[in-house]
């Protein structure tokens, strides 16, 4: 296989263009088909019109009609329509692949860093570039993408710096010299459903080199072009096709790593039980087309109707001749079977996707008891799984903090030695329902009993980001509570009684 190097050497752009896609390893996504099974409006019940047809519905009769004059019978053929039948479409999968990605990275991936003096500035501007690119959200953004989309791309790039670097600097004086940097980092995520495809270069030792990417855009006159970028360790490469392909000069992105960050996975997370959602919207359009046309009954008269007399309530029909009498014709067929396979289908959707049913319904009953420990066993599947997509997503995860602790040490040259010597590791934690109390309380009663240090406790209590501040704070409030006690026993002892202390006569 040709090196990167070699292929974008290649002068007939065609051919480069080519070798760029052979670069990728796996086959690309069906963008349509997974997008299909994304959107219910899309799903086969509702387009499929051919296996799920209008149902026909007999207005009259056929009949036939004897006329006197000419001694004939003609028959008039039945007349009939055409209705829509209930066509069910379940959401299943956004539902499924949503409960994951909050469980996945609901809490925010924890960084694991012990900074030096040194390393303090480069470990705050980390987290400022993260808080401004809200990657608390994007995070969910990308776990969705790839669940249902298969794969998904970050990439990073520099804008000019809009007071990022001097907001910052206001929280950390030597953050850099007299003059401040001039770009600052944004992000944007590259995949299918937004249309994009996706080339990732690997070299024979299946590590990414390059990444290219293919998508259409609009002119002024509103005609689409295709286009296609490339992203090496050091340039950004980009072609146009218009008559033919049309190179874009090529720039030095400035980074000293390749800034574009990729996952992937075989198939889209929900694909397994696909089979068994189509069967459940199936079941539930024809069972709600059995209770249109049967659930309401029907009223059969025997006799002859001489009469209605009466309004809503009291209506009252009288019927005479022999045999007169009026009943309704009810639909008697139970609906045990229909609900113990709609039931079972469901439970089996969630089950092999490791996805709890969180509903108010599911859930009532449990009142305090989904707290702790207990709420731990009810999640264990869910949390098993976390661990499961962590080893994509975590990894993906490290690769990024790696990036951008290389990135703000190539824009801000006060911090590139520091982003040689930092060590920072990233940990995915799934979701839990933390009860603030009880953590507080623990806290508390580890710290008093010398079981913990302040440091461990004010972490575990959930102030991992205000660390330093919470441990300041306590300080402070410890010395000022120990002064004001130093008072006010100095208050009492000045206003105890003179002769308190005299002998008794």
């Amino acid at each position: 296989m040709r090196t990167i190097d070699e292929v974008l050497r290649i002068e007939d752009i065609d051919q480069k263009i080519a070798y760029l896609k052979k670069g990728r390893k796996t086959e690309l996504p069906d963008a349509v088909k997974l997008y299909n099974d994304w959107n219910p409006n899309r799903h086969e019940i509702i387009t499929d019109k051919e296996k799920y047809p209008k149902i026909k519905i007999t207005v009259e009769k056929e009949k036939e009609v004897y006329d006197e004059k000419t001694g004939k019978t003609t028959t008039i053929p039945k007349k009939t329509k055409d209705v829509e039948p209930n066509r069910i479409a379940l959401p299943i999968e956004q539902d499924i692949v949503n409960i994951q990605t909050a469980f996945t990275v609901g809490t925010e991936p924890k960084m694991n860093c012990e900074p030096e003096e040194s390393e303090q500035g480069l470990f705050s501007a980390l987290k400022k570039v993260l808080e401004k690119n809200k990657i608390k959200y994007q995070n969910k953004r990308i776990v969705r993408s790839w669940l249902s989309e298969q794969e998904c791309a970050e990439y990073w790039y520099v804008v000019k710096d809009d007071g990022f670097w001097a907001k910052l600097k206001r929280r950390i004086g030597n953050l850099f010299g007299t003059s401040a940097p001039e770009y600052r980092l944004k992000s944007v995520i590259w995949s299918p459903f937004r249309g994009d495809k996706l080339y990732p270069f690997f070299d024979d030792s299946n590590n990414l080199v390059a990444f290219s990417r293919e998508y259409k855009k609009k002119d002024l006159d509103d005609m689409e072009i295709t286009c296609f970028m490339t992203i090496t360790a050091d340039s950004v490469y980009q072609w146009e096709l218009t008559d033919g392909w049309k190179p874009i000069p090529s720039f030095k992105h400035g980074f000293k790593k390749l800034p574009v960050l990729y996952c992937y996975r075989p198939e889209a997370y929900c694909e397994k039980i696909k089979t068994l959602r189509v069967r459940l919207e199936k079941l539930m359009s024809n069972y709600a087309d059995c209770i249109d046309y049967h659930f309401f009954p029907i009223l059969m008269l025997f006799g002859d109707v001489q009469n209605f007399s009466g309004e809503f309530k009291n209506r009252v029909v009288e019927l005479t001749g022999e045999g007169a009498n009026a009943q309704y014709l009810t639909w008697n067929q139970a609906s045990d079977t229909v609900k113990l396979e709609l039931d079972s289908l469901i439970e089996k959707i969630y089950s092999m996707t490791n996805t709890p049913r969180i509903s108010f319904e599911n859930l009532k009953g449990s009142g305090n008891a989904l707290s702790g420990v207990a709420f731990e066993y009810v999640f264990l599947s869910t949390h098993l799984n976390v661990e499961n997509l962590a080893e994509v997503i975590g990894e993906f995860m490290q690769r990024r903090v790696n990036f951008l602790v290389s990135a703000l040490g190539s824009i801000n040259s006060s911090l590139e030695k520091a982003s040689e010597t930092i060590d920072i590791d990233v940990e995915i934690e799934p979701y839990r329902l933390d009860n603030i109390d009880d953590r507080v309380s623990t806290a508390v009663k580890a710290v008093s009993g010398n079981v913990w240090s302040q440091k461990h406790g004010v972490l575990f209590a959930g102030n991992a980001d205000r660390l330093e501040e919470e441990l300041q704070q306590i300080k402070e409030e410890q010395g000022e509570k120990q002064r004001m006690e130093i008072e006010k026993q100095s208050k009492m002892s000045q206003n105890k009684p003179q002769n308190e202390n005299r002998p008794a006569v």
